[in-house]
């Protein structure tokens, strides 16, 4: 059963989180959804600002992944562009 909505749902309809005495999220996909937008919604400076300090702190984090990203083809999922 979801925490936040309150229905009887399969656990497909479940995350799996490994904490959990069960195995799964206590709140369904969709109410998790739901959450991590107003989350967004409400942290999105600071998210932002940690973001960019991360970048600032490992660029050679984020040239690999740049390097990485970039090299892939959007038609076939890889190879060059």
């Amino acid at each position: 059963m979801c925490t936040s909505c309150h229905e009887s749902k399969p656990y497909d309809l479940f995350r799996r989180q490994s904490k959990t005495k069960d195995g799964y999220k206590y709140r369904c996909k969709e109410c998790d959804n739901l959450a991590a937008r107003e989350y967004y919604k409400r942290k999105k400076s600071k998210i932002i600002k940690n973001a960019k300090e991360w970048q600032k702190n490992n660029p050679d984090k984020v040239k690999e992944y740049k390097k990485k990203y970039y090299s892939k083809d959007p038609l076939s999922g890889s190879g060059k562009r």
